[in-house]
């Protein structure tokens, strides 16, 4: 799988991209196979795996069957996070079974905790995913929540993934849809990275660009598929969560799958709101702000015409930011402000907004309509509005003034804020 993408050279965008996972099992018994893999890419090692309680369950009894010998270390809180704690006990776990190898038996969580201890160590680790929730299984860096800020850093690409499709397809329906929200959201990281390829002169890869969109499509078409449990169809999708992690691998960073639809839920998961469902999971926030990017996306884009007719300066103001982020914890504003010190937006180059401003225009009417999207996610029983997270409309015009500063990047929400073109109070029901 993906024989035709492990080197890419002499690529449109300038760079050549040699993916640093480069084994690939996703098949019904592909946990069978997994002596096989370790026999042939780490015969000496010492493996631990890591699992969840819910993983455990669903996942160890195939997994001792392929792996009698491995020693399965178990994250046993309620609620885990990839924070200290998890990547501290994994950490003494390793070192006290003397292992030199790890196996991220779960899902997003699991497998950022076991990345990032793999990165600290400078170890090997293959993903074993057990659930199609999350795009990042081969990503090169983890979300972490780290000092009670979601930051992403470096971590370290799995040497191989081991995907199998009986124990994914078992997996709770809400693990599927957050996956499918997780896909969704790159209509519009997409957009927004062409965008400021236009407008700022960033990097940008179009072979990339283009792949990501592929994987979201064939999703999209086998979506019905997915739904009635399909184990091929749990294929196609887990094929594209993999191409999109893939992409970031290509490039080195997560623009090509994260945006502004990523921020809204960085931003619950650093800062939980009162009242708001914290047992949602990523993906299904990210599906229900897709929806409501996908919404407002060619208003905002209209709007950056104002720039350069008006000449509207930017207005970020730090003080400004932090007094949004003023009764969380001072460890969260310090890192809001270091993230923020200068502001993305000033990258903008208001001569390239004027020469480019149609095609900005065309990229934008490109997105799928809400409702499409809408339908997309409804068919696999996925949240399509912020109600289902418990979120009120007062909450939800705060969190959309305040979410694009959780990161420093450029995106057609950030622009809104920063050159204040959106009145987020009075505008969202237009």
């Amino acid at each position: 799988m993906f024989e035709d993408i492990l080197d890419v050279t002499d690529c449109a965008c300038g760079k050549n991209h040699t993916l640093k996972t480069r084994d690939y099992i996703v098949e019904k018994d592909a946990m069978l196979k997994l002596p096989a893999l370790l026999g042939r890419l780490f015969p000496d090692a010492a493996p631990l795996a890591v699992f969840d309680r819910n993983t455990y369950e669903a996942a160890h009894p195939k997994f001792n069957a392929a792996l009698p010998g491995v020693p399965a270390f178990i994250l046993t809180d309620e609620e885990i996070h990839a924070d200290e704690k998890q990547v501290g006990l994994v950490t003494q776990a390793l070192r006290e079974g003397s292992c030199d190898l790890l196996l991220a038996v779960g899902s997003g969580v699991i497998c950022d905790i076991v990345r990032y201890v793999a990165f600290q160590q400078d170890i090997p680790f293959i993903a074993v995913p057990t659930a199609a929730s999350v795009d990042g299984f081969v990503s090169d860096s983890a979300a972490m929540t780290l000092g009670g800020a979601k930051i992403t850093l470096p971590a370290k690409a799995p040497n191989a993934v081991v995907a199998d499709l009986e124990i994914i397809a078992a997996a709770p329906k809400k693990m599927t849809a957050s996956g499918v929200g997780d896909m969704l959201s790159k209509y519009i990281s997409i957009a927004d990275w062409k965008i400021g390829h236009l407008i700022t002169g960033e990097y940008f890869c179009p072979f990339v660009a283009d792949l990501t969109i592929e994987a979201v499509d064939m999703i999209v078409q086998n979506i019905e598929k997915i739904d009635s449990g399909d184990i091929e169809s749990f294929g196609v999708l887990m094929k594209g969560l993999l191409l999109s992690g893939i992409t970031m691998q290509m490039v080195g960073i997560t623009r090509p799958a994260s945006s502004f639809e990523h921020h809204f839920s960085h931003y619950l998961e650093t800062v939980p709101i009162e009242g708001v469902n914290r047992a949602a999971l990523h993906g299904e926030k990210v599906g229900i702000a897709t929806i409501q990017a996908a919404k407002y996306y060619p208003v905002f884009t209209r709007r950056l015409k104002r720039i350069y007719e008006q000449n509207i300066p930017n207005q970020f103001d730090i003080a400004r930011v932090k007094g949004y982020y003023a009764h969380y914890p001072e460890n969260i504003v310090a890192a809001v402000e270091k993230e923020n010190t200068p502001t993305i937006t000033s990258k903008l180059d208001r001569e390239l907004l004027k020469q480019n401003y149609d095609e900005v225009l065309r990229i934008a009417d490109e997105v799928p309509s809400p409702g499409s999207l809408t339908e997309t996610l409804r068919t696999v029983g996925g949240y399509t509005d912020y109600s289902a997270i418990d979120m009120t409309d007062g909450q939800f015009r705060e969190t959309m003034k305040i979410c694009c500063y959780i990161r420093n990047r450029f995106t057609m929400l950030r622009l809104m804020c920063d050159f204040e073109l959106f009145d987020f109070d009075t505008e969202l029901e237009f």
